[in-house]
This record gives structure tokens, sequence and C-alpha cells, in this order.
């Protein structure tokens, strides 16, 4: 409900926003109809019926797709197969369109699908496409059921190894995309002319949208070098500020902007502040079965030293919202440049908040 209330907050519309989460609460859906939003993702019978008390308890109608799982498979995390935790199974979907069609306070508008995060797999597209395909084309001819909308969600891919630097590209090939967003699009759109009737398509570009938004700016605070010759940079930015790092093991390509025009090709090892041992920028468990999902040392110039910016790019997807204070670390803060140029802090470090609450403990 968070990106809900902020959606709201910031002036988008309630007619152009739709809500989905697989565990939405009481007062979640009743913040959701109450504010009149295009459509709600119903993720289960349960909730179905839940949102129709609340709807009329408000005395208000609510807009709903049903989410269903296509049971596609994608190379990276899965969110489109019922071993997931999301949406209908294929064949509930019949019985659940019957009984939402059956509830007095329910408009149903559209069905929901998302197969993925960081999906640069085209079949993956194409299988999704037409499973939906199928599914609205037997929902028409079983029930007379035409909805509004198809929304096929997001899984648009980012390439996280672009740079205008020179580094190491030896990564697995999830992390880079083979394909243009246009190629995603004309496989959905050939897909989309087999349907029985015209319907709008939602898509949620998410990542691909923010993800090069924003730049973390971190300092190299200590070198040491190791008898194997291993060079070893920590910076203060750990888990705590990029915990998808350690999480998902998600690579970000990392140049020094202090050297910025300095060739990149001396390999380093990369190590946040943290008293943990993964916090390190590399895959310390892979590695020990030789199996790793990041690379073992990043490429920056000869003389990167303690003092130069770090900057890791590509992490306005998931970045900024999952900071934390581990180890009792303050967050950063963030700072916007403006298209005039201007800059603006859109919210300062959590330090006097912070301390605050240390004092209060």
């Amino acid at each position: 409900m968070g990106e809900l209330y902020k959606a709201i907050k910031s002036g988008f519309k309630p007619e152009d926003i739709v809500y989905n989460s697989p565990g939405k609460r009481i007062r979640d859906l009743h913040y959701a109809v109450k504010n009149e939003i295009n459509c709600i993702n119903v993720d289960s019978f349960y909730e179905l019926e839940l949102l129709n008390n609340i709807a009329g308890e408000l005395g208000l109608r609510a807009s709903i797709s049903l989410r269903v799982v296509p049971e596609v498979t994608v190379p990276t995390l899965q969110t489109g197969i019922s071993r997931s935790k999301f949406g209908f199974e294929i064949g509930e979907l019949l019985k659940a369109y019957r009984r939402a069609l059956e509830l007095k306070n329910i408009d149903v508008k559209g069905i929901h699908a998302h197969i993925g995060s960081q999906v640069s797999d085209l079949t993956s597209w194409e299988n999704a496409s037409k499973t939906i395909v199928r599914i609205v084309n037997q929902l028409y001819d079983s029930i007379g059921l035409k909805l509004e909308h198809i929304n096929l969600g997001g899984g648009i891919p980012v390439d996280y190894t672009r740079t205008l630097i020179e580094e190491d590209r030896e990564l697995p090939t999830y992390y880079r995309t083979n394909f243009d967003v246009c190629e995603i699009a004309k496989t959905i759109s050939d897909n989309l002319r087999n349907l029985k009737y015209d319907v709008k398509l939602y898509i949620e570009p998410g990542r691909s949208l923010v993800a090069d938004a924003c730049v973390l700016l971190t300092r190299i605070v200590n070198f040491k070098e190791r008898s194997s010759g291993e060079r070893w940079l920590i910076i203060d930015a750990g888990f705590n500020v990029l915990p998808s790092a350690r999480i998902l093991r998600w690579y970000y390509p990392i140049v020094n902007a202090s050297r910025i025009s300095e060739k990149h090709n001396v390999r380093f090892r990369i190590g946040g502040p943290l008293c943990d041992a993964e916090d390190v920028y590399h895959d310390v468990e892979g590695e020990e079965y030789n199996r790793e999902k990041l690379p073992r040392y990043r490429c920056l110039p000869e003389k990167t030293s303690v003092g130069d910016i770090l900057a890791f790019l590509h992490v306005g997807a998931y970045g900024p919202e999952v900071l934390m204070n581990f180890n009792g670390m303050l967050k950063p803060p963030y700072i916007m440049i403006l298209r005039s140029g201007d800059i603006k802090i859109i919210r300062r470090s959590d330090e006097l908040n912070d301390l605050l609450l240390y004092e209060e403990f």
C-alpha cells in the first residue's frame, strides 16, 4: 500500500493506477477501493470475496483483474509458475471469473500476468503472451466475457554491464540484454493480433525506467594487498546500501569517478565496511563451489587509492528503497540533479533521526 499511497500523493490520477500485491491487508484494500483506482489485481478466491465485502461496506464497486500464473519459466526470478506464491493457476480461472461476475460489488476489467524480473529471453515473452491470448479467447468462448485490458506486467530488462569505461565483462548472460525492447513489443503485438476482440494493453516497465536514473557514490576508505598479490579496496558503502548485491548476487558496474579518464584494466577485490564476511562485491559462497554468479575482481585504474570516489551505475531500481541501518550504519542522502542543472536534496541523511533513536534506546 505504500507505493499506492505515494503514487496518489505524488499526483497520479487514481484512474491511471493498478494495484498489485500477493498479500493485501483489509486496510490496504479499503484504501484502494475508497480511492477508486483503475484496477486491483486479485490474487486468490479469498481476496476476491474479501474485496467484495469491503466494497459493499463502502457503498462502492471495486474494479478488478485476476492475476494468473501462465506456467512460463524464465532464466531469472520466477513469478509466473505455480510454484511461486502469486496468483491463480490456469485451471482455476474459469471458476474464478464466473464467481467474480456473480459478486454485486465487483466490476471485472482484466487479466494480469507477470512472469519474472529481468526477462532477457524473448521465448519467455512469446510463451507468456500466447498463453494469455489463449486464456482471454477461452473466457470469451465459454462465458461470453469481454475484458477491457490485458496486463502483461513488468520484467523488461536492463543491461547492467552498460558503461563507457572498459572493464571485465566475464558475466553470466542474464546480466546483459541481447535484444532491443522493440523486439519484445513486436513479439507481444504479433500474438495479440490473435485475440477475438480489441483490448487495452498495460505494461509495467518499472526497472527499465529507473535503473540508470541513479548512481551510488562511495569513497575508498582502506586498502590492503595480500601475499597472493590480491589488492583489496574497502569502501564506505556495504550491503546496508546495496543489499541486492549480497542477497541476489546482483551485478552493478563500478567505475572510478576520480580517475574517469584512466584505463580501467587492473583487478581489485572490493569489500564494504560492515562486520560481515559477505559484505563484498563478489560471490563468496559461489567461489567455494566454483559456481559464482559475480566476477571475482573489478577492473579499475592502476593508481586507484584511498580517497577515490567509486560510482556504482544503474542502482535506481531496487536501490534507494531498501537501505537499512545494519551495524548502526547511517543511510546516505539522496540528491537529485534537475534538468535545469539545479541540485535538490530529496531526503537528507538519516543521521539526526538515527542519533535520536540511539539516545532514546
